[in-house]
């Protein structure tokens, strides 16, 4: 069962959630700067970041059918789409960048996806994967989205990346979010002092990973379908969340 999409909406437009959508998003342009003339797709809840790479040639937001939809971006033409977890609906070698985000700890099959990541980009295709850290508090408590699934080790997600055919040789890995998932105000105003000292005092105690990688294209043939026989159909967002029936019950009850 994926976190509900609402539950994520309501999270970024808190100022904690802002506040970690802020120092992620930094990381992601210091490894891909503004991806300028680039195809990039996100898998997850993404939206959030996507926004940091507005000179992108074509943006998506992929969301997995278990967790519902939202609109994206806010004005403009819908950008975002209900995909199932294992079919997306997107051609072979067609994004230079993957963003997993929200996406690979509430998978139930975490090869399967990143065989489809690996399907959808182009041949020097580059990912991100951004995951909850198992040795970082984020994980731990439960008041944020990043304490939901099974968060990862380095070494589990790169043992991950390798066995779905990207290359880790050459693999980046990064990390945010060092200071505690509190409310409160004077944490927040010194955030980005946390994330100075826990980059250089106490590096493996990030809430979360961020590994970037690239695209293996000397794969086995036959481990990857035609896009001819994935392509379908995708359901794409309406202005009212899809899986919102939890939340508009609550809110429209009595009392």
């Amino acid at each position: 069962m994926r976190t509900d999409i609402l539950d994520y909406h309501e999270f970024y437009r808190t100022p904690l959630g802002a506040a970690a959508a802020e120092l992620i998003s930094e990381r992601l342009v210091e490894a891909w700067g503004d991806a300028k003339g680039c195809r990039i797709a996100g898998f997850g809840f993404a939206n959030p970041f996507l926004a940091a790479f507005e000179n992108g040639e074509r943006r998506l937001a992929l969301a997995p059918a278990g967790q519902g939809v939202i609109r994206w971006p806010g004005a403009g033409a819908n950008a975002a789409a209900l995909v199932g977890e294992r079919s997306w609906p997107l051609p072979d070698a067609s994004i230079d960048r993957l963003l997993i985000v929200h996406g690979l700890e509430e998978s139930p099959d975490p090869r399967r996806l990143m065989r489809e990541a690996w399907r959808v980009l182009t041949d020097d295709g580059r990912i991100i994967i951004v995951v909850s850290h198992r040795r970082g508090l984020w994980s731990i408590i439960d008041s944020t989205p990043f304490a939901a699934g099974r968060p990862y080790l380095k070494r589990h997600l790169l043992r991950l990346l390798e066995e779905s055919m990207f290359s880790i040789d050459d693999a980046q890995v990064n990390a945010a979010l060092f200071f505690p998932p509190a409310k409160s105000r004077f944490l927040l105003r010194s955030a980005r002092a946390w994330e100075r000292a826990g980059t250089r005092v106490w590096p493996g105690l990030s809430g979360v990973l961020m590994v970037e990688a690239q695209k293996n294209v000397a794969a086995p043939v036959g481990l990857v379908r035609s896009a001819r026989e994935r392509m379908r159909r995708p359901a794409t967002a309406a202005v009212r969340p899809a899986g919102a029936r939890r939340k508009s019950a609550e809110k429209d009850a009595p009392g």
